[in-house]
This record gives structure tokens, sequence and C-alpha cells, in this order.
């Protein structure tokens, strides 16, 4: 062994180190969110599920990013993080009641908070106050292969439900899908 090798070994050894417990906490924090996240459930609006690259997988809409953008402050960019209150209109359906730069201090315990960033930005008119289009996501999933035709097909028959973990802080996740209720595919927690 070489001198110069022998005293970079702890280095290499400590970044070494510190990679792995990076690699371990992304890891520990998906399966806690997917564990113990309060978990709803989303009606999903179709949009396409095939990339040629990647595989199958399915591209998912839902009610809350479809039924329009959120009402924000002026001071918002692209690229900033935003907590989106929902609020359920039926089983479900869920509808975007506020959106804020902070997490809210307070909010009724049948909503749910969930963190997003901002894709776009709509300045404020005569008629509409500041707009944003908001990205959670949730709104891909990769699916077993060869399943991506016939999930197109309910996605479009409007059979498909996300079952979505959300974080005390706001941070969600596809927990599974459903079709006609029953599961079609869950995603592992590890």
């Amino acid at each position: 062994m070489t001198k110069s090798f022998a005293r970079s070994w702890p280095a290499i050894a400590l970044v070494a180190g510190i990679q792995t417990l990076v690699l371990c906490y992304i890891v520990y924090d998906r399966v806690m969110l997917l564990s113990r996240g309060r978990e709803i459930v989303a009606e999903v609006i179709p949009i396409d599920p095939r990339d040629l690259f990647r595989g199958d997988y399915v591209t998912l809409g839902y009610a809350f990013t479809r039924s329009g953008d959120v009402d924000v402050s002026e001071a918002t960019n692209v690229g900033d993080r935003i907590f989106v209150t929902l609020k359920q209109d039926a089983p479900e359906k869920w509808a975007v009641a506020a959106a804020s730069r902070d997490y809210p201090a307070s909010t009724a315990p049948e909503n749910i908070v969930i963190k997003g960033i901002v894709s776009q930005v709509y300045p404020k008119n005569e008629t509409s106050p500041a707009r944003a289009s908001i990205r959670y996501g949730i709104e891909s999933y990769f699916i077993p292969e060869g399943t991506g035709r016939k999930l197109e097909q309910d996605v479009r028959d409007k059979k498909i439900s996300a079952v979505l973990a959300v974080g005390a802080s706001g941070e969600v996740a596809i927990k599974s899908l459903k079709i006609d209720g029953k599961l079609f595919v869950e995603e592992p927690l590890l």
C-alpha cells in the first residue's frame, strides 16, 4: 500500500459512510411515508401511459390538479414550494381549499395538506388573482410491464383510483392503484 493511499483511506471511508447514511435515510423516509402516512383515495383522470425508454407507466391526473390552477400570492415564482390544502367533496373526489407558501398553522381535521412545487405562474390581472400550476410528484407511476394498454383502457373508462400516502409535513406518494375498487398494483416498501 502506498503512503498517499494509506493517508487518504480515512477520507475515502468517511465519504463512503456519509453516502451510505444518506441512501439509508432516503429509503427510510420513503418507507415511513408509505407505511405511516395518512391514506386518501383519489379518483384518477385519464392521461396516456407509455414511455418507449422507461417501459409501462401511467401518467395520472387528479380532480384537484385539473380543476384549475391555485390562487397564490404575487410573489410566487416557478420552483417555489407550496402547500395546498385539499378538502373532500365526495368519496375519492378532492378539491383545492387553499394554498400557501408555508404549512398552514391549522386546518380542519378532515382536510389534508400536500406539498408541491410551482411549475407555472400566471400573473394577476384585472379579472383574477395570481395563479399557479403545481406539481406534486404523484403525476406518474411505473406499472408491471405489459399492463399499460389494459390500464390505459381502465383509466379511459374512469375505473381507476390512486391510494395516496400523505405525511405529516405534506409529502405525498402513490401507495397503490385500484381498478373498480380492487388492488391493481402496490408500491413495495423496499
